[in-house]
């Protein structure tokens, strides 16, 4: 399981092309398109199991149309959207994702894999430019961002029509959210999820999930236990999981709570 305490993937990382056309050389690992409910879920799993892992978002989703988010379980008087979506950039940055707040404009799959995103406000540390462009090198791709997937059309990922909306056109994917292209992946709405943010959100981990099994698979859980629990079964610590002594826990749940504390005090929980 991967840190919660080291610093943000740089997206420049590895030896630079001798040509500046060129996206840097060393790849990461995953690139989350979308920064809603389903690619921060995503970007939470993906990170913890190790993932280097960087999130786009452009600041468009569709949570932020709703006045007041009241079926998200856990909040039984219901969350303010932009708070909500605050706690959930928050809990991807912790697990270790990068979050650029721009849009991606295009996507290229050079061989033999992996793919080249590009991208007209750049990307942290990048000094890769084509007019300018930025770059980056990616190994897997997880597209959640509705509701233009113009930018996937060069890869011939296949698409169909979204019901009731016939100029929108939606990623096809399987019980897991493989697409018909090697290493590219799709969740949420833009693969005709319903609507509903918990929905979105179950399915980004779903097919996160899915993406770390295709890479680790010996990956078992992303799961905290107490110390000495697989010792009881005679059983190795299982890849993903993570046993903690009362201490530790102890320690977490004093964090979680000032965390939490920090969005819902008097101070921070502004009504606009």
């Amino acid at each position: 399981m991967t840190s919660t305490d080291h610093d943000t993937p740089d997206a420049s990382a590895g030896k630079q092309s001798d040509n500046p056309t060129d996206a840097p050389v060393e790849p990461i690992d995953v690139a989350v398109i979308g920064g809603g409910p389903a690619g921060l879920s995503a970007g939470v799993f993906l990170a913890r199991a190790g993932l280097e892992t960087m999130i786009f978002e452009h600041g468009k989703s569709t949570l932020q149309k709703c006045a007041h988010l009241e079926n998200y379980l856990g909040f039984p008087a219901g969350i303010r959207p932009n708070t909500f979506l605050d706690i959930a950039r928050d809990h991807a940055e912790t697990a270790g994702c990068g979050i650029v707040r721009s849009e991606v404009t295009a996507v290229r799959q050079p061989e033999p894999d992996g793919f080249i995103l590009e991208c007209a406000e750049g990307f942290p540390g990048d000094s890769s430019r084509t007019d300018g462009v930025g770059t980056l090198r990616v190994q897997f791709l997880l597209v959640v961002s509705w509701s233009d997937t113009e930018f996937l059309a060069p890869l011939g990922v296949d698409t169909h029509e979204e019901a009731g909306h016939d100029d929108i056109q939606v990623v096809d994917v399987d019980h897991d959210g493989r697409t018909n292209i090697e290493g590219l992946y799709a969740a949420g709405r833009v693969t005709d999820q319903h609507h509903q943010a918990i929905v979105n959100a179950g399915h980004g981990a779903h097919v996160a999930l899915t993406l770390i099994e295709d890479i680790q698979p010996q990956f078992y859980n992303d799961w905290v236990v107490p110390e000495g629990y697989f010792a009881r079964y005679d059983r190795e610590t299982p890849v993903g999981c993570e046993e903690i002594s009362h201490e530790e826990r102890r320690e977490r749940v004093r964090r979680s709570r000032e965390t939490m504390r920090t969005y819902f005090s008097d101070h921070g929980a502004s009504g606009d």
